[in-house]
C-alpha cells in the first residue's frame, strides 16, 4: 500500500512540474511576444547555419539585418542583399549580377525576419528544454511545435535572454527536414532607423529583372 501511495504521490508531482514548465514556458513567451511589440525597429548581427537532410549539405553565412514595422527589412549577406519597403522586395546576386524586383506578398506561415522575432504565444506549444550560454549570455532554451498542422514549421527552438526578453538563437526544423540555425551576436533596438535603409538603388551595371 505504501508503495502504491508512493507511486501515485511520484506522478502528481511530476504532472504538476510538467504544468508548472509549460505555464513557465508560455509565461516566456508572453514576455517576449511583449517585448517584441515595443520594438519598432532593430539592427542586428547574425550568423546562420543551413542543414538539409536529404542531400547533407550544410552552407554557412554571416550578415546583417535592419527591421522596421510594419514588414520593413533589409538583409545582407556576402553576395546577396534581400531588401523590402512593404510594398516592394528587391532580391540581389553578386553571382547573377541581377536585382529581381517583385511585389512584397504577406504570408503569416512564410519564415519571414518579422515572422520569426514574433514568436506569437497562441501560435505554438512551449516546452522549456533548460538553459545554455550563447555568446556568454544566459538563456532559456525553449521548445517550440506550432499548433497549426499546415506549418512550414516542424520544430523551433528559442534561446532567451530572461534579462532583456530577446532571442539570442533560433533553431528551425521545417517540413522538408531544412534546419536552419541563426545566432545573435550583437542588437541594437529603436534607434529610429530611417524608411531610406528600405528603399533599394540598384547599382550601375546590375540587370534588374522586374517580376511584378
Amino acid at each position: 500500500m505504501k508503495r502504491v501511495g508512493g507511486l501515485l504521490l511520484a506522478v502528481v508531482v511530476v504532472l504538476f512540474a510538467e504544468v508548472c514548465s509549460a505555464q513557465t514556458a508560455q509565461n516566456i513567451l508572453e514576455r517576449v511576444k511583449k517585448k517584441y511589440d515595443s520594438i519598432k525597429d532593430a539592427e542586428l548581427k547574425f550568423s546562420q547555419h543551413v542543414r538539409f537532410e536529404v542531400s547533407k549539405l550544410e552552407q554557412n553565412v554571416s550578415g546583417t539585418l535592419v527591421i522596421k514595422k510594419e514588414n520593413k527589412y533589409r538583409v545582407e549577406t556576402e553576395g546577396r542583399t534581400i531588401v523590402t519597403d512593404g510594398v516592394t522586395v528587391w532580391s540581389y546576386s553578386q553571382g547573377t549580377n541581377q536585382v529581381l524586383i517583385d511585389r512584397y506578398k504577406g504570408d503569416e506561415r512564410a519564415m519571414t525576419p518579422e515572422n520569426i522575432l514574433a514568436v506569437a504565444p497562441k501560435d505554438y506549444y512551449a516546452s522549456i528544454l533548460g538553459k545554455e550560454k550563447v555568446g556568454g549570455v544566459e538563456t532559456r532554451v525553449l521548445k517550440l511545435v506550432p499548433k497549426d498542422e499546415n506549418s512550414l514549421v516542424r520544430t523551433m527552438k528559442a534561446w532567451v535572454d530572461e534579462s532583456t526578453w530577446l532571442i539570442r538563437k533560433v533553431e528551425i526544423v521545417d517540413v522538408n527536414d531544412k534546419t536552419t540555425m541563426y545566432v545573435v551576436s550583437d542588437m541594437k533596438i529603436n534607434t529610429g532607423v530611417p524608411d531610406s535603409r528600405f528603399a533599394y538603388q540598384i547599382p550601375d551595371g546590375v540587370e534588374a529583372v522586374d517580376l511584378r
